[in-house]
């Protein structure tokens, strides 16, 4: 990782993982005990966190921005997902084999808690009931990849890409104006189609009200009208 800044957190940033999946429900007391010793780090744009097969130092969660999860295979990169405040980055190798299985890449500025692998996991050995508690958390985190899993499987490429807008706004009803926060491929290789498939289906999502305008905003005449169409069997 290079590029990057650090200072260790305030309180407002434990008060923060105690909304997060992995750390909610946890008394302010726990968290710090658990995530004692942590820093919190400043990337800048296309600055890579880690990448696959190194060993997991430290996992991260992110505090603030957006970053890019890929793998590589066969020599081409698929990006996996792009995650932004509240969600953890390499747990899964914390709690495996010790090496990242995936490359993280920051497309935004991003603040991220970096906490420490091993004193981490020396604390957690002592608290069965924070052990389970985290079981639970990537439960419900796999679930959460199932269901995105589904999605790319029996929605089309209108209804993922009116989905994510939707992920991008926190209103019931009415008009909203909605601003793409990253490049619009890196939001064509989220939703696992190429760039051409997006244009296409933004031009679809005219029909729910989706109106495009080149300075990579979208207006939403009905946010209700768009949820609707995205929730329907069948698009023909």
């Amino acid at each position: 990782m290079t590029d990057a800044s650090a200072q260790t957190p305030g309180r407002d940033v434990l008060l923060h993982l105690q909304f997060t999946p992995l750390f909610a429900g946890l008394a302010e007391a726990v968290v710090a005990e658990l995530t004692a010793g942590a820093e919190v780090v400043a990337l800048a744009p296309d600055t890579v966190l880690f990448r696959a097969g190194q060993p997991v130092e430290r996992f991260f969660v992110v505090v603030d921005g957006h970053v890019e999860v890929s793998v590589e295979t066969e020599g081409r990169r698929s990006v996996v997902d792009v995650v932004r405040r509240g969600a953890v980055l390499g747990d899964i190798g914390l709690f495996s084999d010790g090496v990242f299985v995936t490359t993280a890449r920051a497309l935004t500025p991003a603040s991220l808690l970096a906490v420490p692998a091993q004193a981490f996991l020396a604390r957690l050995e002592q608290r069965f009931d924070v052990q389970l508690h985290m079981l639970s958390a990537m439960s419900l985190r796999l679930r959460r990849l199932v269901r995105q899993i589904a999605e790319l499987k029996l929605k089309t490429t209108a209804q993922r890409l009116g989905s994510f807008l939707l992920s991008l706004t926190s209103a019931a009803d009415g008009r909203v104006e909605l601003r793409f926060p990253y490049d619009k491929k890196l939001v064509a290789d989220e939703l696992g189609m190429k760039p051409e498939s997006l244009s296409r289906a933004l031009g679809k999502l005219a029909r729910a009200g989706v109106e495009s305008r080149p300075d990579n905003s979208v207006v939403v005449a009905d946010i209700g009208e768009l949820r609707l169409f995205c929730a329907e069997d069948d698009q023909g």
